[in-house]
């Protein structure tokens, strides 16, 4: 059987996308001499040969890139697109702007369309169950794909350092005095969920401090909501964490609907603080909560895959102590 440039990816333990950079002679000025010469022993020993057609296909420049996403109602999604699409208009491409809905069958079907448009580069939020042949086949056509917020296994990546900043905001929340915490997660396969549940866990179990409960949401406000009211109408907590903003959104209306003071019975952080968000910006208390570069990370993504970059890269993000948790007064 034919060897594919997966398998001379993972033997060189590169990504698809830096063996085509090879095979087309875009490794200049990019790439670390021993790289280079671990996939050329790769094709070697495999005797991978290239499919000619596609390889003379991808010279065709039509200076289009795909842009997909999984929701671009969502103002964080949004301005991650908006980040990317300015580097790309700078620099005199064409988006091709594709909202798979958080459907992985949509994000397929989305991805073979951008082959089929013969776009140059993909960069493409996951949906979290990602079909990663259809990643592949684009890498296997000289596709330049780069990953934004979310990781998949192999492929280059820009996204914050959730874990990290979660860790931050957890330690924040136990320094206010707080003990009996509740969280909210998102979707287990996403990794941006399970980064900033893990960030907040390494916080809590430094401490010697366990959660009162673990929800899983959906990134959604409603979400967020239907979690909370769970929460409150069964465990006695003094603060509720949300893995983003919209769902801390849902925890504030959930705590008025129980008759709780925000931050006087019950305290509410989210993660995110996207700006832009009409009912973040005229929250009062301000919400506490952690700032992602979600603008700067759409520009530095559609950058890396211009250059031809493919390590992965974090950015830095920040804590933002709002009124809606406070200290407290130990009672135990």
């Amino acid at each position: 059987m034919r060897a594919t440039i997966r398998e001379v990816a993972e033997r060189a333990g590169v990504a698809p996308c830096t063996v085509s950079r090879v095979l087309n002679g875009h490794d200049a000025d990019h790439m670390r001499p021993e790289t280079k010469e671990r996939i050329l022993a790769s094709i070697r020993e495999l005797d991978y040969r290239p499919v000619k057609a596609a390889q003379r296909l991808r010279r065709q420049r039509t200076h289009a890139l795909g842009i997909l996403g999984p929701d671009i109602t969502n103002l964080y999604f949004a301005l991650v697109i908006r980040g990317i699409e300015s580097v790309a208009s700078e620099r005199g491409f064409t988006s091709l702007i594709c909202d798979s809905s958080h459907d992985p069958r949509r994000e397929a079907r989305y991805l073979d369309m951008l082959l089929a448009e013969d776009a140059e580069g993909v960069l493409l939020v996951p949906t979290g169950r990602v079909n990663v042949s259809a990643v592949e086949r684009l890498t296997a056509r000289d596709v330049r794909v780069m990953l934004v917020d979310r990781r998949i296994e192999g492929f280059p990546v820009v996204e914050a350092d959730n874990r990290g900043a979660s860790r931050a905001l957890g330690e924040h929340i136990l320094g206010l005095g707080y003990r009996r915490v509740a969280y909210i997660s998102g979707p287990a396969e996403v990794s941006t969920a399970e980064d900033r549940l893990g960030g907040f866990r390494d916080a809590f179990d430094a401490a010697g401090v366990r959660f009162v409960a673990v929800e899983r949401g959906a990134f959604t406000f409603e979400s967020g909501f239907d979690a909370a009211r769970k929460i409150l109408r069964k465990e006695k907590v003094d603060a509720v964490v949300a893995a983003n903003d919209l769902m801390a959104f849902g925890v504030l209306r959930a705590a008025e609907e129980e008759g709780l003071a925000v931050p006087g019975d019950i305290g509410v952080a989210g993660f995110d603080h996207v700006p832009h968000v009409p009912y973040a910006t005229f929250l009062r208390p301000e919400l506490t909560t952690v700032d992602v570069p979600v603008d700067e990370m759409g520009r530095e993504a559609a950058r890396r895959l211009l250059a031809g970059a493919d390590d992965p890269l974090k950015l830095a993000t920040r804590l933002v102590p709002g009124g809606t948790c406070i200290a407290r007064r130990r009672t135990e």
